[in-house]
């Protein structure tokens, strides 16, 4: 019989809710053992969310999620300066500093290692008839959780490299592995059903289940049924984007039909949302969201948290390091910054609800005084020039309390000290989502917060639902028969939960500001009489609600316009010290050309036999 020499084995019952997935014990156990019971399985599958789960917040000491033409970075070394910059091969290259083949550091946790975590939900499944004294509900939730792992992870290395074999089974030495390459619909057509599959084991809540009752909450973290509906809703959108189309018939343009199944499963989960499942959390707390320093457990979550990875501090944990890369490395950065573009600021629309260059916004939005009178969500989530970062008087000089990003100073005083290529921005911000006011070495609050970037939020299906129900619907303020909802009103409850500030101050942290109870405006009608029209609007108000989670390098690849120049080249913001002037000037003109919209395959893996072929471009 065959030996497992290491198994997770978790007793869920009576533990904490970070525990059960980090409790490890060596063992010696056949394989009757681990799949015998359902405590011993439930082990086994707890493997599958362990440290090989890629968390987004921070892998390899680089934010490289971020790559969009939403950021870049201040070292060569790292994906938001290497990856604008087209260099592909670099992720295979340099293992060690990015989270998409990571295989140096981080445990082999790279979003390239999901091979791997197919592998163990595949012997699952193929264990799963040693299963004894199980309930039916015991047997659904393990197979629910192995059906979603492995629709998750083939999801994950699909959307970087396209199509791929869809593994399936458990593979024993002697079988056949010449698996051919499917086209990316197809993947993502195997994934769905998958996904059918464990929504149909899933407990929408799991203190609703036997093992809930008896430790409620105890199972924090684990995947749910929303959660496969909203990995099937995005999996959906992302087969009826225009990349796909392109693919496969080569008209870039939304597939309808597969637009209305995405919207349905979006719609899916926001009932479950109406029946108190999920929330959009109050403005209030909105930060919460990603920065807890408030949790004695130091977990973030909230209720608009569908699917993420549950972690907690220990000690100096690891999970501040984002907020150091984020960071100036004058704050006790590490020098690293990934900072956000020109190009990401100015997707934030004015107060009164229109784009900066809208020619209503004339007399209104200040191009003297530019973040200010903006979307809320531009200062909770992009760190400005002249901010108050420390909070203790004991400092100096006394200007050293404030962010200083300006390009030129007065009488020869050079750029500001977090506006360098030695250990700060190169585009004249900071990233400020994921780091609290007083998150320097001054206040010594670095390792005294923890953040946390969920895999999907409620937030994100409204604009799904928002996104696919446009191309699907007569105009964009029409409701389909089967939802009261248009794609209009998805939007705009997305924009009414942001609340503008009382006086407010550009020169002060948000948690510093009061908020009124005045929202930021609907969309403007003049940009809801067309699919066309308001699809850009769709897109804008995407990057803004989800900016730096994630999505953005993704969804220019899906919308199939990376390519184009206004997506390619990153600008920087270039003002001075006193803020008499404002411009913006190219940091970074990107290289993407047709072979950029998917990552190419390890050389060495492409050669293993004749039906795995490389991505075009990359021979």
């Amino acid at each position: 019989m065959k030996k497992i020499i290491t198994l997770l084995l978790v007793i869920p019952l009576l533990v904490s809710c970070e525990d059960y997935l980090e409790r490890t014990q060596k063992s010696d156990l056949d394989e009757e053992q681990i799949f015998g019971s359902y405590q011993n399985f439930t082990g086994f599958v707890d493997n599958l969310y362990g440290e090989k789960l890629v968390r987004y917040i921070d892998q390899a000491n680089c934010a490289c999620l971020d790559m969009g033409d939403d950021v870049y970075g201040s070292k060569d070394f790292i994906a938001s300066q290497t990856i604008p910059q087209g260099n592909y091969w670099w992720i295979w290259t340099n293992t060690w500093q990015n989270m998409i083949t990571e295989s140096k550091s981080g445990g082999n946790s790279g979003f390239w290692n999901g091979w791997e975590q197919i592998r163990v939900c595949n012997q699952g499944f193929k264990n799963l008839h040693l299963l004894v004294g199980a309930t039916d509900e015991e047997v659904r939730l393990i197979k629910g959780q192995l059906h979603f792992f492995r629709a998750w992870y083939h999801f994950e290395i699909a959307r970087i490299w396209g199509g791929v074999p869809y593994i399936d089974r458990f593979l024993e030495p002697g079988d056949n592995m010449r698996f051919p390459r499917l086209s990316f619909k197809e993947t993502l057509m195997r994934i769905i059903e998958d996904l059918d599959e464990a929504a149909a084991c899933l407990p929408v809540d799991w203190n609703e289940t036997e093992q809930g009752m008896a430790a409620p909450d105890a199972y924090l973290g684990r995947v749910t049924k929303g959660a496969a509906l909203a990995l099937k809703a995005r999996a959906y959108l992302y087969a009826a984007s225009p990349l796909t189309t392109y693919m496969e018939r080569g008209v870039a343009e939304y597939d309808p039909e597969l637009c209305e199944e995405a919207a349905k499963a979006a719609y899916e989960v926001i009932k479950l949302a109406d029946q108190g499942v999920y929330k959009l959390v109050d403005w209030k707390d909105y930060p919460n969201n990603f920065i807890n320093n408030t949790n004695a457990q130091r977990v973030v979550y909230t209720k608009e948290y569908i699917w993420f990875k549950l972690t907690t501090a220990r000690g100096n944990s690891q999970l501040v390091r984002i907020g150091n890369i984020h960071n100036s490395q004058r704050f006790e950065g590490k020098g690293q910054v990934t900072a956000a573009t020109q190009n990401m600021v100015d997707m934030y629309e004015t107060k009164w609800g229109l784009p900066i260059d809208d020619p209503e916004s004339e007399g209104k939005y200040g191009p003297m005084n530019p973040w200010a009178n903006r979307d809320p969500r531009l200062l909770q989530t992009i760190l400005v020039d002249g901010v108050k970062w420390v909070a203790t008087s004991n400092i100096s000089p006394a200007e050293d309390a404030y962010v200083q990003l300006y390009s030129a100073g007065g009488a020869g005083a050079g750029n500001g000290k977090d506006m360098n290529s030695g250990s700060g921005s190169l585009t004249g911000y900071l990233i400020r989502k994921y780091i609290p006011y007083k998150a320097n070495k001054f206040d010594k609050q670095t390792s005294n917060y923890q953040f946390g970037i969920p895999y999907i939020r409620l937030a994100e299906m409204y604009l799904i639902y928002a996104e696919a129900i446009n191309e699907v619907c007569p105009s964009p303020t029409a409701v389909p028969a089967w939802a009261p909802m248009s794609a209009v009103d998805a939007v705009n409850i997305i924009r009414r939960r942001v609340k503008l500030p009382i006086d407010e101050d550009v020169t002060k942290p948000y948690e510093l500001y009061t908020y009124g109870t005045e929202s930021l405006p609907d969309v403007a009608a003049k940009f809801t009489t067309d699919r066309e029209t308001f699809r850009k609007r769709i897109w804008n108000e995407r990057s803004v609600e989800l900016a730096f989670e994630g999505h953005r390098w993704y969804d220019i690849r899906r919308w199939y316009v990376a390519h184009l120049p206004e997506y390619k080249i990153r600008y920087k913001g270039v003002f001075d010290k006193q803020h008499t002037y404002f411009r913006k000037e190219v940091v970074c003109n990107g290289v993407f050309d047709q072979k950029h919209y998917w990552m190419p395959f390890n050389r060495t893996d492409v050669q293993q036999y004749e039906g795995f072929t490389q991505n075009p471009g990359w021979n």
